[in-house]
């Protein structure tokens, strides 16, 4: 998805976005089916996962305002308000609860921490404009965003999961270079030379149109890919993987009681309130998954409890949405009257 520096139109879910849980429903019960029959798969998966994460990821920095950086300090109270939430309060969240419901489990435990710590980087503007957020701010925060996470995941690795499954440093370079580097490079030669040839209007409709529906399928088939490359380990482990779906939920509640807690604590506007509330519940699962693909290639069960995340992820926004708008009416628009 792209979005116009002005924000003048209000964003909304397109037809693919509205599919999107089903779509990678589908991607899972159909790599189960493959996996499951077709044994002889599992010896192209891991190339398939590879390529299709490098068009996911470069899809994604095509998307990624880098440009905004410097604005992102003109706000920076409320700029430090969400790296502070989003890359300190969370990853210690994320880690409690790993700790309270699946230290027994370390893969099942990285994967949990791995999705968590990566707050989203664009589609979490279309739940800010569905909320009457404040869009252009948020439009800010995308590239910060990305820059930081890729900055600290090693050292939450470190931090909250070393122990656990160790990892090599240069793994995660490699994973840097691959996942994050290469598809940045890309994206960036695609932009200068589509505006060499076209106009911008034109190189920003044709992103309007193909780039959500290639972030959604390079994902469905990231996740088939995987699941069927690694049936037998996903269904012998299938009672270990359900493990992750009340802590996922626990943590979306309290997201949500934060956002509301710290927007009343440091009096934050509602569009801001919206804004917050969003950016501290989407997550980034494409980078999640990629680190995860590149520093533990063989552990599929890391990669499946991101997935699970994944899934459920739309349904809990599209709540969220409505709740913000309930906030708004009780909370902000009452005050505004005095009542």
């Amino acid at each position: 998805m792209r979005f116009r520096l002005t924000m003048s139109d209000k964003l909304s879910l397109g037809l693919f976005d509205k599919l999107r849980s089903f779509i990678l429903i589908g991607a899972v019960f159909w790599g189960l089916f493959v996996g499951n029959f077709f044994s002889g798969f599992s010896q192209y998966s891991g190339l398939i996962v590879y390529v299709a994460l490098i068009i996911l990821l470069y899809s994604i920095m095509l998307t990624t305002p880098f440009w905004e950086i410097a604005r992102s300090f003109k706000n920076i109270r409320f700029m430090g308000l969400s790296w502070i939430a989003n890359f300190v309060i969370i990853p210690v969240i994320a880690w409690i609860l790993a700790l309270f419901f699946l230290k027994d489990h370390p893969a099942v435990f990285i994967g949990f921490i791995l999705y968590l710590v990566t707050p989203c980087t664009d589609w979490f503007l279309i739940f800010t404009s569905m909320a009457d957020g404040d869009v252009p701010l948020g439009l800010a925060l995308m590239p910060t965003n990305l820059i930081l996470q890729v900055v600290l995941i090693p050292v939450y690795l470190l931090l909250f999961a070393g122990k656990l499954i160790p990892f090599q440093f240069s793994a995660f370079i490699e994973t840097l270079i691959v996942f994050i580097i290469l598809p940045f490079l890309l994206a960036t030669t695609t932009r200068l030379v589509l505006r060499k040839i076209k106009s911008r209007e034109w190189t920003n409709a044709l992103f309007d149109t193909v780039i959500s529906p290639i972030q959604l399928f390079s994902l469905a088939i990231v996740i088939f890919a995987m699941f069927a490359g690694q049936t037998k380990i996903i269904i012998d482990n299938f009672n270990t993987l359900s493990l992750v779906f009340l802590p996922i939920m626990i943590f979306f509640i309290l997201s949500f009681i934060n956002a509301q807690t710290f927007s009343k604590i440091f009096s934050l506007s509602y569009k801001e309130c919206a804004l917050f509330t969003c950016t501290t519940a989407a997550r980034n699962s494409p980078l999640s998954l990629a680190i995860a693909f590149g520093i533990f290639p063989n552990k599929p069960l890391i990669q499946v409890a991101i997935i699970i995340g994944v899934i459920i992820e739309l349904p809990i926004l599209i709540l969220v949405v409505k709740l913000l708008k309930v906030v708004k009416t009780t909370v902000y628009i009452k005050a505004a009257y005095g009542s």
